[in-house]
């Protein structure tokens, strides 16, 4: 990393979650690649902090599963193998299924227009190619969700594996360059199934997703 000063840098209210967020955008983009040490003095002169500040973020990046503390090495970014690819999905594909089908047990009309709101957004970004909005607008989404659920646990959950998915939608968006037009129907999909009250079409619509998703992954291990 540039040992210069970064510009684009201004810690506001929490420092720790500042330089967290700095460094989770540049894992999630790969700017920062799978098994490169993060050096704490490196981080620090970049953005003209503390190493102890550096060091609490780094610690917010291990629960966000961005990187590991290895002995002897220090913060190393974590892989993304496919057991890993797996691993996520599985996990993602119970949150969403568990949120869509509550969802579709208290779904009520006045529900639509915030999640249509959030639908616009998706289609936007993906018409855009714009990876970093699209996943703002699903995130947006699934917050509309997760404030009407009222689940702290489910909360907290979804939100630590946010930046790890979204760093999975950049490496399958290399890998398959229409996926964010796929992803648009997807959400489609989930939210019709959501507003129909119908629970089995939201795991289905659930698991057609990541079947894709596996899919992508698949053919390009193949390839």
């Amino acid at each position: 990393m540039n040992a210069e000063v970064a510009t684009d840098f201004r810690p506001f209210t929490s420092l720790t979650e500042q330089i967290a967020d700095h460094l989770t955008q540049s894992i999630v983009t790969g700017a920062l690649a799978a098994n490169e040490r993060v050096q704490e003095q490196h981080v620090a002169r970049a953005l003209g902090v503390s190493r102890g500040s550096v060091r609490e973020a780094l610690l917010i990046l291990e629960r966000r599963h961005l990187i590991e503390i290895v002995p002897r090495r220090g913060a190393v970014v974590s892989s993304l193998s496919r057991r890993q690819f797996d691993d996520l999905f599985d996990l993602l594909e119970v949150l969403y299924t568990m949120i869509g089908q509550k969802m579709a047990t208290m779904w009520d009309e006045e529900d639509s227009i915030r999640f249509e709101h959030a639908l616009a957004d998706i289609v936007l970004a993906a018409g855009a190619g714009d990876i970093d909005a699209y996943a703002e607008a699903c995130e947006a989404f699934l917050h509309e969700a997760m404030g009407l659920i009222r689940n702290r646990y489910l909360d907290d959950v979804v939100d630590s594996m946010l930046p790890l998915a979204r760093r999975a939608l950049h490496r399958l968006v290399q890998l398959d360059p229409d996926l964010l037009t796929n992803g648009v129907r997807s959400w489609q999909t989930w939210h019709d199934a959501m507003a129909a009250e119908d629970p089995d079409a939201v795991e289905r619509a659930v698991k057609s997703c990541f079947s894709r998703h596996r899919a992508t992954l698949t053919r390009s291990l193949n390839g």
